[in-house]
C-alpha cells in the first residue's frame, strides 16, 4: 500500500450472504423492488447449499417470513426454500413460526405459513432443544383445526408427542375432527399414536392407513445440512456438532416396552399368555387376539412374532411401525438431550428391533425411516455393530437411494476420522457384507423389490466402485490392513460374475 490507497478485502461466501439477508430484511421497513430482491435471492442461492445460514441469519430471514414485509409472496416462497442453517436452531425460531399461525392482522400468509410448518418438521433433528416442541404443544393442537396447516401441524404434533401430552379432551377432540374429516390420513395417524399409548382409552376403529404419512419429507434436505454442517466444523472449532451434551446427574430409566397385556376379548378368543406350546399355537392361530399394544412384540416373545408372520394383519404390522418409530424418536431425543447417558436405551431398543427384523427376514419401515435420519447425526461408534446388522436386512435400492441414506453418512465418517480404523475396517466389511447379500438375494430373478435386473446391476456395480474407492484410501501401514488386502480381487470377481450371469 502506497499513499492513501487501500485494498478492499473481498467478501467471504457467508459475508455476502449476510449483505443479502439484511438486504432483504429491509423490506420490513421499507419497500425494495422485485428486481432487487431477485438479486439478493440469487447471490443467496449461489452460496447458501455450501454455507448455510449463520444463527443471525436464520433470525432475520425468519423475522421477514413471519411478519409483514414488502417481500413478494412468490419470492417468499424462494427463500423459505433457503434456509439451511449452519448451526443449532434456537428456540426462538420455533416460537416465532409457531406465533404467525392463524388467520387475521399481522399473520403470515396462509401459504408461507404450511410452508414454515413443513420446513419446521425437516429441521426438528437439528433443533437446539427438543423441548420447545413440548413447549408450544397445546399451541399447535389447537391449529388442527386450520384445514390449510393441518398436515404439518399433525406432522409436527406426531415428532413431539409424549405420554404426558395425550389428555382426554384432546382425544376427544381428535375423535371429533377425524369424525368430520374421515378424508384426513394426518389426524387417523395422529389417533393411532394415542392409542398405541392408551388402547384402553381410545377404543374406535380407523380404517388403515395409505403408506408412511409421518415420514420424513425431504431426505436431500438432510444431505445438504449434512454438507453445510461439515464444512462449518471444518472452518471453525466453535461450530458445535449436532450429538448434544449430555446431563451428568441423568437418572437411570428402563426402556418402556409395553406389558403384554389383552384387553377387549371375546368368548370364542385366545390370548397369546395362554399360548404355550406350537401345537396350542397352531390349534388356536385363527382365534388368537393379539396384545392390546402390539410393541409388546420386542419382548423377546416368540408368540406374537409367530403371530405377526403366520397371521399377518396390516392393521398390527402398521401399529408395530408406529409404535417404533415413536419410541426411537424419543429414545433419540433422550439421548442427544442427556448425551452418553442416554445412548444405552437406544442401542437396547435398536437391538431388539435388529432381533424382530431378522425374524421377519425384512427390515421394518419405521427401521429404515429412522436410520435415515439417525446416520447423518451418527458418531460411527455407539451401537456399530447393531447399526450395520440392520441396513443389511434393507430391500434392495436404487444406488442414487443407497447413496443418499447410506453411503454418503458413512463415508463422511470415514473420511473425517482417519485415526478411526476400527470404523474405516467395520464399513469397509459392511459394503462388502452388503453386496454378498444382494447377491444371495438376487440370484437369476429378473426383478428384485421392485427393480428389474438391469436396476440391480448398476446398483451393485456403483456399489463395488463405492467399496473400492474406499479401499484405495486406507493406507497399507494402518493396523490389520492385510485383512482386507485381498478382497478387492474377490470382490470384483464376484460382482462380476453376477453381471455376466
Amino acid at each position: 500500500m502506497s499513499g492513501n490507497s487501500f485494498v478492499i478485502a473481498p467478501l467471504s461466501p457467508q459475508e455476502k450472504i449476510s449483505v443479502a439477508i439484511d438486504g432483504l430484511h429491509a423490506s420490513r421497513t421499507t419497500v425494495i423492488s422485485k428486481s432487487t430482491a431477485s438479486d439478493h435471492l440469487s447471490m443467496i442461492t449461489i452460496h447458501v447449499h455450501e454455507h448455510g445460514l449463520s444463527r443471525d441469519d436464520l433470525s432475520k430471514a425468519i423475522d421477514i417470513l413471519t411478519r409483514p414485509s414488502s417481500l413478494r409472496k412468490s419470492q417468499a416462497l424462494q427463500l423459505l426454500k433457503l434456509l439451511y442453517p449452519r448451526e443449532k436452531v434456537d428456540d426462538d425460531v420455533v416460537i416465532r413460526i409457531v406465533g404467525c399461525l392463524g388467520v387475521g392482522q399481522g399473520k403470515a400468509d396462509q401459504l408461507v405459513q404450511v410452508n414454515l410448518l413443513r420446513w419446521l418438521v425437516l429441521i426438528q433433528p437439528f433443533l437446539k432443544s427438543q423441548k420447545i416442541l413440548s413447549k408450544v404443544y397445546h399451541i399447535l393442537f389447537v391449529h388442527l383445526s386450520y384445514e390449510s396447516t393441518r398436515q404439518w401441524i399433525a406432522h409436527l404434533l406426531f415428532l413431539s408427542t409424549k405420554r404426558r401430552d395425550i389428555r382426554p379432551w384432546r382425544i376427544q377432540y381428535l375423535l371429533e375432527m377425524q369424525n368430520k374429516y374421515r378424508e384426513s390420513q394426518h389426524l387417523t395417524g395422529l389417533l393411532l399414536l394415542y392409542k398405541e399409548y392408551f388402547p384402553e382409552i381410545v377404543i374406535d376403529r380407523f380404517a388403515k392407513l395409505r403408506g408412511a404419512i409421518f415420514k420424513y419429507p425431504d431426505p436431500q434436505f438432510l444431505s445438504i445440512i449434512h454438507e453445510v454442517h461439515a464444512g462449518a466444523n471444518a472452518l471453525s472449532s466453535e461450530v458445535p456438532s449436532f450429538p448434544r451434551d449430555g446431563l451428568s446427574n441423568l437418572k437411570r430409566r428402563k426402556l418402556n416396552i409395553p406389558e403384554m397385556i389383552t384387553l377387549d376379548v371375546s368368548e370364542k378368543s385366545v390370548t397369546v399368555e395362554e399360548l404355550s406350546t406350537l401345537a396350542s399355537f397352531a390349534k388356536n392361530i385363527d382365534r388368537v387376539s393379539l396384545p392390546a399394544q402390539v410393541g409388546s412384540v420386542l419382548r423377546d416373545d416368540r408368540m406374537v412374532k409367530r403371530i405377526l408372520v403366520n397371521r399377518p394383519s396390516q392393521r398390527a404390522w402398521a401399529r408395530l411401525n408406529t409404535w417404533i418409530a415413536s419410541s426411537l424418536r424419543e429414545e433419540l431425543d433422550d439421548a442427544e438431550e442427556n448425551g452418553h447417558h442416554g445412548e444405552g436405551l437406544l442401542g437396547e431398543l435398536l437391538a431388539r428391533s435388529y432381533d424382530l427384523c431378522l425374524y421377519i427376514k425384512e427390515l421394518l419401515v419405521s427401521v429404515e425411516d429412522f436410520l435415515c435420519i439417525y446416520l447423518p447425526r451418527w458418531d460411527g461408534v455407539r451401537h456399530r455393530s447393531t447399526v450395520f446388522k440392520l441396513l443389511l436386512l434393507m430391500p434392495v435400492r436404487r444406488w442414487e437411494i443407497i447413496d443418499r441414506d447410506i453411503t454418503s453418512p458413512l463415508t463422511a465418517i470415514f473420511q473425517k476420522d482417519t485415526e478411526n480404523w476400527s470404523f474405516r475396517y467395520d464399513y469397509l466389511v459392511f459394503l462388502e457384507d452388503l453386496l454378498r447379500s444382494y447377491l444371495v438375494r438376487c440370484g437369476k430373478v429378473r426383478e428384485v423389490d421392485g427393480l428389474s435386473r438391469a436396476e440391480v446391476i448398476k446398483t451393485m456395480s456403483s456399489l463395488f466402485a463405492h467399496w473400492e474407492s474406499m479401499f484405495k484410501k486406507v493406507s497399507y501401514s494402518d493396523p490389520a490392513a492385510t485383512e482386507i488386502q485381498g478382497a478387492s480381487l474377490y470382490m470384483y470377481s464376484v460382482v462380476q460374475m453376477y453381471v455376466d450371469n
